[in-house]
């Protein structure tokens, strides 16, 4: 049975929150703290927690506004439990636990992994999720390539070092570019694809990843004397990082014959990735909105509410749960 929802996403660098009455989304709204985070190069934990505490009563109140909703409207609350940085976790778990101890309405903890998953559904009926899939989970902190059988998810492979995103932002400020370095490196390469520099692409035995070796490799390039341009670095590098993934779906298709194809999270927004498996005629790629493939609220309201539909989750029955950043996918 759905429910009105509030959610609430603190996993890392974006604030961000939703209202959701069942699978439709009312309002998304979401505070980057990107242009903090820049002049350093990355996420700074202490920094992002106190800018999450800084703003999220001003967006929730922005997101009732936004929904015509009042906090009394609200029927539930979901907040992401994990995985994550601790201290920002533990922002949104105390705002979401403090909530449902005031309106007395039950609070759920749910699994940020398995909410990208899910994303590419957003604001459509649960009925038209395909039953069985494969999935990859592409972002800054997890490549993880699975079998979605039913309501169960299986990790089949993963990273063995850097995260896909995590390696965009790395290969980035080796080229001296700053911090996210996805979008970067991805607009370099739309603005000229024809590029003759071929970086090495990982072949781990089955469905493991690997891009620590791509990421030294590049490294390794830049600093010799040579003729590329870091641009034709940026560009080899994310022809090969693409590529990677999309031998491990192949791969995955031929052995698991599953004609379904869910892709999540941060890297899915990339258009090379985008542009390759829409051009395939083997299977069915579903990726998620523009506005959805990056940490968002929404995502993990409508996760709470597919599971409150078939009855797979239960509410915190203890306030004084804590969050879990280490959580893997299937736990």
């Amino acid at each position: 049975m759905s429910k009105i929802i509030l959610a609430i996403e603190t996993s890392c660098d974006d604030t961000s929150i939703a209202i959701l009455d069942g699978e439709d989304v009312l309002s998304l709204k979401t505070h980057s703290q990107i242009e903090e985070h820049q002049k350093f190069g990355g996420v700074i934990p202490e920094l992002a927690s106190r800018l999450h505490s800084k703003t999220i009563f001003a967006i929730i109140e922005l997101t009732l506004i936004d929904a015509n909703m009042k906090l009394t409207d609200l029927e539930a609350i979901a907040f992401t439990i994990g995985p994550g940085l601790v201290n920002t976790l533990q922002i949104g778990a105390i705002v979401a636990k403090t909530l449902s101890s005031l309106l007395k309405i039950p609070v759920y903890g749910i699994n940020h992994l398995e909410s990208h998953i899910y994303s590419p559904f957003i604001g459509e009926k649960f009925s038209s999720i395909p039953k069985e899939a494969i999935f990859l989970l592409v972002s800054g902190g997890n490549t993880i390539i699975g079998i979605k059988n039913g309501h169960d998810l299986s990790t089949i492979g993963e990273t063995r070092d850097d995260a896909v995103g995590e390696a965009f932002d790395k290969v980035a400020k080796i080229l001296g570019y700053s911090y996210p370095g996805g979008p970067i490196i991805d607009a370099i390469f739309q603005t000229n694809k024809k590029t003759s520099f071929r970086a090495p692409v990982s072949n781990l035995p089955e469905f493991d990843f690997s891009y620590s070796g791509l990421k030294s490799a590049i490294l390794k390039v830049y600093q010799e004397e040579n003729d590329w341009t870091k641009e034709d670095l940026a560009r080899g590098f994310q022809i090969a990082a693409i590529t990677q993934l999309l031998n491990k779906i192949k791969l995955a298709y031929k052995k698991y014959n599953l004609s379904n194809i869910f892709v999540g999270g941060g890297v899915s927004a990339n258009s090379l990735l985008r542009f390759k498996l829409e051009e395939n005629e083997d299977y069915r790629v579903f990726v998620p909105k523009l506005n959805y493939s990056l940490d968002n609220a929404a995502m993990i309201g409508y996760l709470l509410q597919y599971k409150l539909a078939f009855n797979l989750i239960k509410p915190l029955d203890n306030l004084g749960v804590d969050v879990k950043p280490k959580l893997k996918l299937n736990e």
